[in-house]
């Protein structure tokens, strides 16, 4: 299956220089930094200059004696039209920080990604939210990232994040439910047999068939390694105005995205979570750090540098959340809450955190709810 897109400029410019710049960034030990001393010494139009240039050439342009050893070598096997009918086969773009298709997100950054290999479409004019988290994903992290993104969506704005298991999956699909755009940034090659994890692959198609799409620094062919997620890391820091983190471990790699993102002065958002349960730890820590508290998609756009103004339009109470309100007006444990409506614990427990996210109601205990001042404002006749 192919995915078209309209970045003409992109498919159909071919030239001399366009093939030595794909040679290069084709290289795996020429990253963003030493493609950026190339374009500067040779100038955009020049790849094929750079792609031929002698050993002496290279290290004036700030490229090591070493790597420029090695790239020579690995350079005399090298056919780049093979490389772009691989692209070709595998329907993916080759984009250049000149082309149109580049994010304008990037041109700013501390370190712009050099060359990007892209499926799908091109990203939206809207505002875009970065949700990550672990891949542990708890319920709760399951309930609230779907609230989130989705409320997120409806007022205008598109998801962005790594496609992992987890939070990550969770984010995209919720977008997609949404009739969102969603972007995944990816640590390995965009091609069908590199994509990670094979069981996302179905997600993968339904974002490039719902006008999303994969980017990735690496090329075709590159595997998911484990020193290449920072990297991908900081492409969804930068990519976004703000991030949202989920469900996080103190070392984990939404942590360290988090932090890139300040770096980058993006705002920075934590969805607080049960105390004892592990994946809080990070979330909490970023809390105490400085970020901001998200219990709603309302949080970010309310509090964030996302472009536009944007808002969630007001709603009333459903039947059950009126109810259950009522009831936590003293702490009421969920098995009552169960007992009292005649309903499953399921469908309780997904209304709990609806009502938790938006800071109607706490949990005092352990799956015991109470409500907090903003609960017993929604339940003023004003409010029905």
């Amino acid at each position: 299956m192919s995915y078209q897109n309209n970045a003409k400029s992109v498919k159909d410019n071919w030239d001399a220089s366009r093939l030595g710049w794909l040679g290069c960034a084709w290289y795996e030990k020429f990253g963003p930094k030493s493609l950026a001393k190339l374009y500067k010494v040779f100038g955009e139009n020049k790849g094929q200059e750079a792609w031929q240039s002698s050993l002496a050439g290279l290290v004036n342009a700030g490229i090591s004696e070493q790597t420029a050893q090695a790239f020579l070598k690995w350079r005399q096997d090298i056919d780049l039209e093979n490389f772009k009918n691989r692209l070709a086969q595998d329907g993916i773009d080759f984009v250049l920080p000149w082309d149109t298709f580049y994010p304008a997100a990037f041109k700013n950054s501390s370190c712009p990604p050099a060359a990007l290999f892209w499926r799908g479409a091109q990203l939206s004019k809207k505002p875009w939210v970065a949700v990550v988290g672990t891949r542990k994903m708890s319920t709760y992290g399951r309930r609230a990232c779907m609230q989130i993104v989705s409320e997120l969506v409806q007022a205008g704005a598109d998801i962005v994040s790594g496609m992992a298991l987890g939070i990550d999956a969770c984010a995209h699909q919720a977008a997609l439910d949404a009739n969102g755009q969603t972007a995944a940034v990816l640590a390995g090659g965009l091609d069908k047999a590199s994509l990670y994890p094979v069981s996302n692959q179905p997600l993968a198609e339904r974002i490039l068939l719902n006008k999303g799409a994969l980017l990735s620094e690496f090329p075709p062919g590159t595997k998911n390694l484990r020193p290449h997620f920072p990297q991908r890391n900081r492409l969804i820091a930068t990519l976004a105005q703000a991030v949202v983190v989920v469900e996080a471990g103190l070392e984990s790699g939404s942590v360290l995205t988090a932090k890139l993102a300040l770096d980058e002065n993006r705002d920075v958002f934590a969805v607080p979570g049960p105390i004892m349960n592990p994946g809080s730890f990070g979330v909490h820590d970023l809390l105490r750090q400085g970020a901001q508290i998200c219990t709603s998609g309302n949080d970010v756009l309310a509090n964030s540098r996302v472009g536009v103004k944007l808002s969630i339009p007001e709603r009333p109470l459903t039947n059950d959340e009126r109810r259950i309100l009522d009831m936590c007006r003293t702490p009421a444990h969920i098995d009552e809450l169960v007992r009292l409506l005649q309903s499953s614990p399921a469908v309780i427990g997904a209304t709990c955190t609806t009502l938790e996210m938006m800071d109607a109601i706490i949990e005092s205990e352990a799956q015991t709810y109470q409500l907090t001042p903003k609960g017993r404002q929604m339940l003023l006749p004003h409010f029905d």
